[in-house]
């Protein structure tokens, strides 16, 4: 009887666990994101990706990583990351922490090629196909190619 009980345990656990509901914009938000453009909507200036620069939404964390076209294959890449709040359509960032190091926070300066100008953001989410997303903020408007 006792091991019956602990299969019936595991089972619900398991049916519980892997029945979380996400919405359909949740579900094609998360995974790894490579940046195309990035335009500065102060200045109109569009800026082509220099280097690999990504974004990865997974559950509540966004990590955004760049890996300069100048350093080493094999090097690791500079990462920053922070929670975010999914709500329809928008998406709103809190600041941004050095990866690994949750007590230093990201330098502004190294944000703005992900289109980041400011410790919160909030982006407009644009889905014109599976494969493409535009985030768009009062600064900058974010092209990306799904990875």
């Amino acid at each position: 009887m006792k091991k019956i009980n602990i299969l019936l345990f595991t089972i619900i656990t398991l049916l519980h666990s892997s029945c979380q509901e996400y919405s359909y914009i949740e579900n094609e938000l998360h995974g790894l994101w490579q940046i195309t453009t990035v335009e500065d909507k102060a200045t109109t200036e569009i800026t082509e990706a220099q280097g690999e620069l990504y974004y990865s939404f997974q559950r509540n964390m966004v990590v955004v990583s760049y890996n300069s076209p100048t350093k080493p294959t094999g090097l690791m890449m500079t990462q920053y990351n922070s929670d975010f709040l999914l709500e329809g359509d928008s998406i709103h960032i809190n600041d941004f922490r050095i990866y690994q190091e949750y007590d230093k926070k990201a330098p502004l300066q190294a944000l703005k090629k992900f289109g980041i100008h400011g410790e919160r953001t909030t982006f407009h989410i644009e889905r014109p196909n599976r494969n493409c997303m535009i985030l768009e903020s009062e600064q900058a408007r974010v092209a990306l190619l799904k990875y």
